[in-house]
Parts: structure tokens; C-alpha cells; sequence
């Protein structure tokens, strides 16, 4: 397909900057471009203006008695945006036609904008343009697809005209789907295919590319001058004050679609139309819908999610069987891949950026693992684009030195405006001088090779600091720079359980710790008030985001019923659809550290509940929701006798099920007088007491009376407040 301008149009545009050069105006506009058509007498479009007493003689008269002549001479060559419009247009017209850009799509692209300089010198010199466009039309100087605008472009896209303004990504694989799309558009009733699928798929993908194989000739030739617009309801809907006003608009929709059978309709989220401009007595939009559906006098395509379908669409069945279900099913690694492949060039060209192809591997793995939220290949493609966004941010030098000069110049020009209101003109003068010279240094940079080509290589790390700033999951070298130095951190604040962080910190080291398919579970074994809370939080502190923890009390799931704490209420029970469950607040969370408390006091429907999950990577809540755990890290806490590993006494039932579902199991030590001392000794610094012998004898009676073998060191500090506090007072 050549969709360049054809000669006679070439020179008409090299005339109209002429004309514009001549008549020494700033822009280049639809009066000189219309000029311009006048001045080539040959044109078949000269000759039908020619009768109509529109020539270029009386035409440029009429313009500089409106306009005039500028005083100087631009040496630039810019558009008004009317142009470009105009411009744009006659493009898209030409493509239909399937030829170049020709003088008539230009005439009646100025004449179908209705505005402009050129239309109003027309208007002026009493030519009726609506008369003009009609005869123009009649006397056949023009094909016959030249469309007057509808009703249907002020409420929707033009899909068409979207694809070849290249737009639209490219589109790969969804074969299957694309043809039956095609197969149901091409029957004679019931011709709407509806695409269900989970949010992110590329429902609207597949639409797009339909539209995309229309404008490039590569579908059955009864859909080959079809033209898809993209509808949305809100558009439909706003500005609809008073009752009756919508369902005139949509009918008047419908009316236009039905007497052009070369429209397709396309309505994205299409459950929105149930109950759409529905009012007190009204008739809402899939009723409207309903009769022209079922005739096929209509082509619609839908899209909608698996639960919106069944919420909306399937409880009404008469809509329901006027739809043709195309089911999208999530991408397959190896699909992701060679969309990937696609369009990493796109997306390199649009940043300035290179990937390498292994990155691109590792950019899907990481995807499809740690970004929990969303859809293949959606999220893929999401992370692609910010990991392509925050290299060429971050890595441009040039756009550093550009962003330096644009700050020196602002200042300059601040300084120069300053001295000027001083009168002070010799300042000023000089102040202008330097800011000329940085203004040329700006320019040369901004319009040298090396910036324009400059291309910014994206790294390994950049991939891991994305995902980190997305998830909280530390990976690469971000994970190794928080965990060196994290063993001696927690030894500094944990007292007298070396082996336990020991223990810990090794298995931590393991950067496998997320990428294994069970999730990793740690149980903390001791006594109350020996640090294994504390440790848990500390680990969090130094190694993860404060926002990742997420502490459970198991002492408050006791009882059968307080499942539905975990899990959500069932349905039809009281708080089915509020949110606020442990599961919802995991829901959203890609990386996340949960503490469950004293794990051996819960209900044993409870823990197998967990155990479970461990085992499978995923909980199912009360709606059937799947939730992915697989990445997150789970602590467990228990009162465990540290000789033998058994439970206490009234815990010895669940002493083999935890034990067999826990993954690592960590001892800590009954706290000794040593670590007590230590303690102490850091603990009473925060107390200002000046009485030594005084100080001596409390710390005795606290170590008398804590008798830290049973209470830890919670006990410690609740003395420590106890006696030094009372002594301050």
C-alpha cells in the first residue's frame, strides 16, 4: 500500500509554503494550502472552483484584505494544528481508497473541518459550502467512500484510523480466537462474538488486531471494508440531563451502525450495559440493544471479565444467547515469550533504550513469579515498560547536562529580568549575551547525532530495583547488600540466641529461600520472652520492607469458627463481602512476611489450614479466589520444650502435624544470667540515676525478682521501668 502524497499533492504543499513564505505569515494554514489547489489551473478541482467564481486571483485578494501581509519574511516552516488535522485526514481517506494522497482528498478534508481561515474567506466571499460540498460530492471529483462525519465519532474511537496511525502494538498469537472471531462476524443472525476473559489476557489486543488486518487487506473479503469503533457507555451517557435524552442518542447510535453495514461495533467492558442510562421508568441500553442484536442488523463485538459475565450478562438470558462466547485464556510462557520478541524493539525504540535477549528471558521469569497481581502477558509487558522506562530515566547522562542547562538559562533569564527593572541595561545586555550562548549550546546537544542516537543499555540490576519498587522482593544485588552485616545487626539487639541468628541468617543467605515451589516456613522454638518475636521483626527491619510484615495472634483462633478470620465468612453469612480477612490484606501483596504467634494454641482446622497452603503455595478464600503465597515468608512461634522438641501439655496433639509441615525448625535458648546482665547493663543507660550504691542494690532485686529461667526478658523491662521510674519520681 503507498501511502505517500502523490505528485500533484507534493507540489500543491510545496506551493502552499510558498504562498505562506510570499505573504510573509507565521503558519503554514488551510488558506494557503487552499491557495495553493487554486493556483495549479490544471487540476480538474481548479477548474469545478473555477465555475463557482472561486479562482486564485480572488481568492488571495480576499485573504490579504482579510489577513494581510506580514512585515517579515519566516524562515520556518510550521503547520497550525487545523492543517495537520486536515493533512491527517486526507490520509486516512486515501487509505481507504487504498492510493495516495490526492488534491480532492485535500479539498474535502478542508471543506468536512468546517472551520479555518480558508472556509470563513469562503464563507465571506458568499459561497454556501454545505451546497458547494454536495455538488462537489454529485459531480463524482471525489470517491464516493469520502464519509461525512457521524454522530458515532463524537462517542467512540475509530479503530481503523488508530491502526494506521500505528498506534496499536503488535499483536502475536490469539489465532484460534481471531478466526472465530471472524467466522462469527460473517454469519447472517446472531453475528456478536463476546470475549471473556480474566483482566489483562488482551481481549482488547485481539480486537485491535482485528481492525489492524482490516487495513492491511488480510481478512475475507466481506470484512475487508469494514471499520470498528471502540464505544464506551460513560461517553454515551455523559452530558444526558434530562429523561429520554440518552435513549434518543443511543438510538440515533444505532440508526447510523444499522444504515451502514461496514461498521462493527466494538464496547469494551460491555457489561456495562446492563442497567446503563436505566432511570426510574426508562429503558436502560441492553434493552435498546436487544431487537438489533438478535436480526443481525447490528455487528457488535464485546469484552468482558469471567465474573462480569456471569454477574451481568448470563442472569440476563435473552441478552445472553444474542452473544457468541469466545473464551481468552491466560498466555503460556512460551506465548509471553513470543509476543516478548515483538515487542521488545517497540518499546527499545520508544525509550532509547537496549535489552539484551537474556534479560528478556529473565524479565519474564520474574514477571510470572513475583508479580502476583494481574495477567500474562499484561503484566509482562507492564514490567517491560517501566524496567524500559526507569533506565532510560535514571542511566541518560545527556538528559542530566539537557536538565542543567534548561536550570542555568531559567536563572539567567531571572537575573537579566531583574537588572532590567534596575535599568541597569549594560548588566542586562551581558546577562542576554551568556544566556544566547547557552541557548546555542542547548541546541547543538539537543540536535547532535550523539543525542538523538544516544541509546541507554538496560542492566540486571535495573530489572531487580524495578521489581523491588513494585513487589518489596529484594533480588540480585539488592538482597546481597542487606544481607551482609544483617548476622552481626541482630546479634547487636538479640541477646544470648548467637546459635538461633546463626541458623537463621544461613538459611536466609540462600537466595533459593523465595524461588523454591513449597513455601519457606521457619518455626521458632522457646520459651516466652527468649526474642523470637522480636527476632522476627528485626529480620523485617533490616531485610525487607516495614510493610511486609504481618502479625497473627493464633491465641485468638481457638475456636472452629474463626476460620473465617483467615479465610473470609462464607456466603450468605453476615461480612461475605466486606473485605478485612487475613487472606484480603495478602490478596494485593506480591512479597509478604507473616508471624503467626504461638502457632500450637490454634484450632487444629486452623493450622492444618496454613499447613496446607505451605504445601500447595496458595490459599482459597470464601469467594474461590485463588491467592498466591508462593513468595511470601512465613514465621512461626511456639512455646515447644527445647529438649525434646515436644509440645506442652495441652498442645501434644498437633505436635506431629507441625512438625511434619514446617520446613526448618529454630531453637532458642533459655536466656542465661550473662545475656540477662548484658541486657541490663545496655538497658539501664536509658535511666539517669546518679545514686550508684542505690543502682547496685535495684539491679539485684530486679535479677532476684525476675527470675529470668521462666519470664525473659519482657519480664526484665517491665522492672526496669517499675523501680527506676518510681525512683525518679
Amino acid at each position: 500500500m503507498n501511502l505517500f502524497f502523490d505528485e500533484d499533492s507534493q507540489k500543491i504543499l510545496v506551493d502552499a509554503k510558498k504562498e505562506m513564505y510570499d505573504l510573509k505569515h507565521p503558519y503554514v494554514g488551510s488558506e494557503h494550502l487552499l491557495l495553493a489547489i487554486l493556483k495549479n489551473k490544471d487540476l480538474e478541482i481548479t477548474k469545478f472552483l473555477n465555475e463557482y467564481e472561486i479562482n486564485y486571483e480572488i481568492f488571495k485578494e480576499e485573504l490579504i484584505r482579510v489577513i494581510g501581509v506580514g512585515s517579515k519574511c519566516n524562515e520556518w516552516f510550521l503547520f497550525t494544528p487545523l492543517l495537520k488535522r486536515i493533512l491527517n485526514n486526507a490520509t486516512y481517506y486515501s487509505k481507504d481508497e487504498n492510493k495516495c494522497v490526492s488534491p480532492y482528498n485535500l479539498f474535502v478534508s478542508i471543506l468536512q473541518e468546517g472551520d479555518g481561515v480558508a472556509n470563513r474567506i469562503l464563507l465571506g466571499m458568499s459561497i454556501d459550502l454545505d451546497l458547494l460540498y454536495d455538488k462537489f460530492i454529485a459531480n463524482n471529483q471525489i470517491k464516493n467512500n469520502i464519509k461525512s462525519k457521524l454522530l458515532l465519532d463524537d462517542f467512540s474511537i475509530n479503530m481503523n484510523k488508530e491502526c494506521y496511525e500505528n498506534k496499536y502494538d503488535p499483536v502475536v498469537g490469539r489465532e484460534s480466537q481471531i478466526e472465530r472471531i471472524m467466522q462469527i462476524l460473517l454469519r447472517k443472525n446472531k453475528n456478536n462474538p463476546i470475549l471473556i476473559g480474566e483482566a489483562g489476557v488482551g481481549k482488547t489486543a485481539i480486537v485491535e488486531e482485528i481492525a489492524r488486518r482490516i487495513c492491511n487487506n488480510d481478512v475475507p473479503l466481506k470484512l475487508k471494508d469494514k471499520v470498528i469503533y471502540n464505544m464506551s457507555m460513560s461517553s454515551l451517557i455523559s452530558g444526558t440531563k434530562y429523561r429520554g435524552e440518552f435513549e434518543e442518542r443511543l438510538t440515533k447510535v444505532i440508526s447510523e451502525i444499522k444504515n451502514n453495514p461496514n461498521i462493527i461495533l466494538f464496547i469494551d467492558e460491555i457489561h456495562t450495559l446492563v442497567g446503563a442510562g436505566g432511570a426510574e421508568g426508562a429503558i436502560d441500553a441492553s434493552n435498546i440493544f436487544k431487537p438489533f442484536l438478535s436480526r443481525g442488523d447490528i455487528k457488535v463485538i464485546g469484552a468482558t471479565t469471567l465474573e462480569e459475565y456471569a454477574k451481568y450478562i448470563e442472569k440476563d438470558k435473552a441478552l445472553e444467547r444474542r452473544f457468541q462466547k469466545v473464551y481468552v485464556e491466560e498466555a503460556t510462557l512460551s506465548e509471553v515469550k513470543d509476543i516478548m520478541k515483538k515487542l521488545v524493539p517497540v518499546y527499545e525504540k520508544f525509550h532509547s533504550v537496549k535489552i539484551d535477549d537474556t534479560l528478556v528471558e529473565l524479565m519474564i521469569n520474574l514477571a510470572d513469579k513475583y508479580i502476583v497481581k494481574g495477567r500474562q502477558p499484561d503484566k509482562t509487558i507492564d514490567f517491560l515498560d517501566e524496567v524500559c522506562c526507569y533506565a532510560s530515566v535514571n542511566n541518560n547522562k545527556n538528559d542530566v547536562m539537557i536538565n542543567k542547562i534548561e536550570s542555568k538559562i531559567e536563572e539567567i533569564e531571572e537575573k537579566k529580568n531583574q537588572e532590567i527593572l534596575k535599568r541597569n541595561f549594560k548588566k542586562a545586555l551581558l546577562l542576554r549575551k551568556e544566556e544566547n550562548d547557552l541557548k546555542n549550546k542547548y541546541n547543538r546537544i539537543y540536535t547532535s547525532k550523539d543525542f538523538l542516537s544516544n541509546v541507554v543499555c538496560v542492566s540486571e540490576d535495573d530489572l531487580y530495583n524495578v521489581l523491588y519498587n513494585k513487589t518489596n522482593i529484594p533480588l540480585g544485588k539488592i538482597f546481597q547488600k542487606k544481607i551482609t552485616g544483617l548476622k552481626e545487626k541482630l546479634k547487636k539487639c538479640v541477646y544470648g540466641q548467637d546459635q538461633s541468628i546463626n541458623y537463621l541468617t544461613s538459611y536466609l543467605q540462600n537466595i533459593d529461600y523465595i524461588k523454591k515451589n513449597k513455601v519457606p516456613n521457619y518455626l521458632l522454638v522457646g520459651k516466652k520472652g527468649v526474642g523470637k518475636t522480636f527476632l522476627v521483626e528485626k529480620v523485617v527491619e533490616n531485610l525487607f520492607h516495614k510493610n511486609c510484615l504481618i502479625k497473627l495472634n493464633m491465641n485468638e483462633y481457638t475456636r472452629e469458627h474463626t476460620i473465617s478470620k483467615i479465610i473470609g465468612a462464607n456466603p450468605g453469612y453476615v461480612g461475605y463481602d466486606d473485605s478485612g480477612c487475613f487472606l484480603d490484606k495478602l490478596k494485593n501483596k506480591s512479597f509478604a512476611v507473616v508471624l503467626l504467634e504461638d502457632i500450637d494454641k490454634c484450632n487444629n482446622k486452623v493450622l492444618n489450614l496454613f499447613l496446607k497452603a505451605f504445601e500447595d503455595g496458595y490459599f482459597t478464600n470464601s469467594k474461590g479466589e485463588i491467592i498466591n503465597i508462593s513468595n511470601c515468608l512465613f514465621f512461626m512461634t511456639s512455646t515447644l520444650k527445647a529438649n525434646n522438641l515436644g509440645f506442652i501439655e495441652s498442645a501434644n496433639k498437633y505436635e506431629d502435624e507441625i512438625l511434619k509441615g514446617v520446613s526448618n525448625i529454630i531453637e532458642f535458648n533459655d536466656i542465661d544470667e550473662k545475656s540477662i546482665d548484658k541486657y541490663i547493663n545496655i538497658k539501664i543507660k536509658d535511666y539517669q540515676i546518679s545514686d550508684i550504691e542505690n543502682k547496685k542494690k535495684i539491679i539485684a532485686k530486679i535479677k532476684k525478682e525476675a527470675n529470668y529461667f521462666e519470664n525473659g526478658f519482657e519480664k526484665i523491662e517491665t522492672l526496669l521501668d517499675k523501680y527506676f521510674l518510681l525512683l525518679n519520681v
